[in-house]
């Protein structure tokens, strides 16, 4: 088998194929983001929004008196859905909703170094009255520097061109008793009118670690993980139907073999290891088939040429006996016995050569099974043993009827002959499902558990309770479930409760067959 149509070389080639999708799709990402504004469309990154958020808080207190900063922090606090409270140098701290910042939290707080505030100082110059108002552009707004009277768009107090060193460092921790997550940024504020900025720590606190969003925003990890995973599923999935679907045909046709059905034949046009596999077990199933029916060839033709010979030899034992005198009729007849039996497995051995037809010659029948049932009974009665048969006369099964009387008088003479004296034989049909259902039931001790399953192979024998001694070869179920399974049915068999033994035979109905009142 070449390597490149082996099925280890397909699973690298779409797990390679898979990854090249996945890298694609991310450099798409990256490549065209600001073409397409995915910061719009997915978020942007929280330590950008908690610097936002501190230039315009930061902005509003600079026009703000001091007294009036707690409104500040709660109007952003209802916008963004979190908790703003601002930390000093010397360690005091503004919280407008009366919750102390934890002392971790300050220290925390005070250990991450602040910025350079140039950009802050600059905004102080542009504070009304000193010189500097902020609108559109003025008539010298295209000066790089900074005069008298001049006028200029907030957008232009660029935090790059006027000397902003805003540091990226920023606080992100968690508390407990009560649980909350933390974050913080410096921002800038002006405590008196006209002063130099102090730096302060701008801190939001929430309960969720996504803090709405404002912390960290989920989704577009989410869309990225979700478009990952639906490129895994479109590559991944044609594939391993590709693989188990074939492998479940070949289960099936393997359940079929392990039945005895050798006729089961798996189509695979494939090179890869799948298509090796079902070529190796039609293989096997063609080597079983020859074996078995050669077996079964072979029991039939030493059965057919012992019959004659046995036959001979009962007649010249027959003759002795009337011969010899009493000291050695007693031999002659445990001759005769073991003649007897040699007899008994022959016939066995010719039944179930014969039994083994096939399938496709049996020609199926609507027919009755009150008479057939009836007929197996005045066949196989033996004195003191009662047969009760519970069919409807008017139900009917799609059989062969010598195959099926053959079936049952088998069932029947089995349990005549190992349950015979523990009580009655039941005999019953009924309508399951559009199956027949004939049920075989007596009350003898049953088969041991771990036996039940073999009872159908040819010559196998339960011990103690059902051997030689007290009669027959083991052939009988196997009879059986040949003939069985040539009329398209089935056949099992368990322990009844709380005592007894169970043979349970399941064939079609008529098409469009109404079910009978059954007798119960």
């Amino acid at each position: 088998m070449k390597f490149f149509s082996s099925l280890f070389a397909k699973i690298i080639f779409w797990f390679f194929l898979n990854m090249t999708l996945v890298g694609l799709v991310l450099v798409a990402f990256f490549a065209f983001q600001s073409q397409l504004d995915l910061h719009t469309i997915l978020g942007q990154h929280a330590s950008d929004r908690m610097r936002i958020a501190g230039r315009l808080i930061a902005h509003e207190m600079s026009q703000t008196p001091r007294a009036d900063w707690n409104d500040v922090l709660v109007r952003y606090g209802e916008i963004y859905q979190i908790d703003f409270s601002l930390v000093f140098e010397d360690g005091s701290q503004l919280s407008p909703k009366d919750f102390p910042v934890p002392r971790g939290v300050v220290q925390k707080a005070l250990s991450i170094p602040h910025p350079r505030f140039a950009l802050a100082r600059f905004l102080h110059t542009l504070r009304p009255g000193n010189g500097f108002e902020i609108g559109g552009p003025g008539r010298d707004a295209h000066r790089p520097g900074i005069g008298r009277h001049h006028r200029m768009d907030w957008r232009e107090a660029n935090p790059q061109r006027y000397g902003w060193r805003g540091s990226k460092i920023r606080l992100m921790m968690r508390t407990t008793n009560p649980v909350r997550y933390w974050t913080g940024v410096w921002i800038p504020v002006f405590q008196q009118p006209k002063a130099h900025p102090v730096p302060a720590m701008l801190l939001a606190a929430s309960e969720s670690i996504t803090g709405n969003g404002f912390f960290f925003d989920p989704v577009p990890w989410l869309v990225v993980s979700i478009v990952v995973i639906l490129i895994s599923v479109v590559v991944w999935i044609p594939f391993v139907r590709h693989i188990t679907k074939p492998l479940t045909r070949m289960t099936k046709a393997a359940e079929e073999i392990a039945k005895g059905r050798f006729g089961v034949k798996i189509e695979e046009q494939r090179a890869d290891e799948i298509g090796r596999l079902s070529a190796a077990i039609n293989h096997m199933t063609s080597r079983l088939s020859g074996l078995v029916s050669g077996q079964k060839r072979f029991l039939s033709d030493v059965a057919h040429e012992l019959g004659s010979p046995i036959a001979r030899i009962q007649l010249g034992l027959g003759i002795l006996e009337q011969r010899v005198d009493r000291e050695n009729r007693e031999r002659v007849a445990d001759v005769m016995e073991d003649v007897s039996r040699m007899s008994n497995l022959v016939n066995e051995l010719l039944s179930f050569s014969r039994a083994e037809i096939n399938p496709a010659k049996v020609r199926l029948e609507a027919t009755q099974l009150l008479p057939i049932v009836e007929r197996v009974v005045q066949g196989e009665q033996l004195p003191g043993v009662e047969i009760i048969s519970r069919i409807a006369p008017a139900l009917m099964v799609m059989a062969d009827p010598e195959l099926l009387a053959r079936a049952l008088a088998n069932i029947v003479r089995n349990a005549l002959r190992y349950a015979g004296d523990a009580g009655p034989i039941n005999i019953s049909g009924r309508m399951d499902k559009g199956r027949v259902l004939i049920e075989v039931r007596d009350s003898g001790p049953g088969v041991p558990e771990d036996m039940v399953n073999q009872l159908f192979e040819p010559f196998f024998r339960p011990e103690p309770s059902r051997d030689r001694e007290s009669g027959g070869v083991g052939l009988g179920l196997a009879i059986v479930k040949t003939c069985v399974q040539a009329c398209n049915g089935t056949v099992i068999a368990q322990n009844a409760q709380p005592t007894g033994f169970m043979v349970t035979i399941a064939l079609d109905a008529p098409a469009a067959y109404p079910s009978p009142s059954i007798q119960e």
